[in-house]
């Protein structure tokens, strides 16, 4: 949603027909071609019973070759009859990019998880092996376009995703852990955790714990919501708490403000390595978490004006990144 289907509508604002391949969850989504329902494979099935303050992060599996096989075959079956001239996929999706192969047409990557492939063992030879399958080799993507600069991660072209800036004065602490962390947290006391947090650290916050009962701590200057305006409140934010998935992060960086990270899944850890190793923010380790450690990292945070100045120093880089909307030209000039 942040990123391919506002990059579709650049691409239809431009003249070119453009549809987004999806599944059927997405068919409220404008312009949407809904693929045939793919069921979940066992490896991608239920993740045991799991306790991010008990256990630590979660390993979960980012690939499956029936999965990436079955979505191949989904866009092959539906360009018999809208045949495109170019595939454009997201780091996550390897099926876009084998039709394009199967297709003889060009495939273009956008990078809206950059470290996401760095967590699967034996990636290349995992792709080569559902390549076989459909009798075709590797091609290069003709264009990759990073959503961060240069200095988060390495790509052919970097662009920068416009978000709702905040206009009037919010809390000074956002958190946030994403769509995925509730059904995955199922009977977690992490998000109890961060709200007495938030409570010793005093300031005006605001945090998102999802719809359903709330049985947890109720600070007088912590107000929790279902759901939050998460880029229009960073627009006023002096800290963020976020799980560091990298759709936040990105916005935290668009908006400079310094953040909390507490890595759950995925390429979550890399990502919260990486905002420290930039001095944006501190990683904090969620097994055997309490609140007054986080307390005192947030405080940190918060205070101290090292963070910030890094943290606006990325968002300095970020402005200075061409608008995301102009990847449609930058794709027509590589094909």
């Amino acid at each position: 949603m942040p990123a391919m289907v506002p990059l579709a509508r650049a691409f239809r604002q431009r003249g070119h027909e453009a549809v987004i391949a999806t599944g059927p969850a997405m068919a409220h989504v404008e312009h949407t071609v809904v693929m045939r329902d793919v069921p979940a494979p066992s490896e991608l099935g239920p993740p045991p019973p799991w306790v991010p303050e008990r256990d630590g992060v979660l390993k979960a599996p980012l690939w499956s070759s029936p999965l990436v096989v079955a979505s191949a075959a989904n866009v092959l079956d539906f360009a018999r009859t809208w045949r495109p001239d170019v595939v454009v996929r997201e780091t996550s999706e390897y099926g876009g990019q084998i039709a394009a192969e199967v297709l003889g047409i060009p495939h273009a990557l956008v990078d809206i998880a950059p470290f996401a492939p760095l967590e699967i063992p034996l990636l290349d030879e995992l792709v080569d092996k559902v390549r076989a399958r459909f009798g075709v080799g590797a091609t290069e993507p003709a264009l990759v376009a990073g959503l961060t600069p240069a200095s988060w991660h390495p790509a052919q072209h970097h662009f920068r995703v416009p978000i709702e800036q905040g206009g009037e004065e919010g809390p000074e602490i956002v958190a946030s852990f994403g769509t995925n962390a509730g059904w995955l947290m199922q009977g977690s006391r992490l998000p109890h955790v961060v709200v007495e947090a938030l409570g010793e650290v005093a300031a005006p916050s605001v945090v998102a714990i999802g719809h359903g009962d709330w049985t947890g701590p109720r600070p007088s200057n912590v107000r929790l919501e279902p759901e939050i305006p998460q880029q229009r409140l960073l627009g006023t934010a002096k800290v963020f708490v976020t799980h560091a998935g990298y759709s936040g992060v990105r916005e935290a960086l668009t908006a400079g403000v310094p953040m909390v990270a507490l890595p759950l899944f995925a390429d979550q850890p890399r990502n919260a390595d990486r905002v420290q190793e930039l001095g944006a923010g501190v990683r904090v380790d969620v097994k055997g978490l309490t609140a007054t450690v986080l307390a005192e990292r947030i405080q940190h945070v918060l205070n101290a004006r090292k963070y910030h100045e890094a943290a606006e120093n990325l968002a300095a880089q970020m402005i200075d990144l061409e608008d995301f909307t102009t990847i449609p030209d930058h794709l027509v000039s590589a094909v």
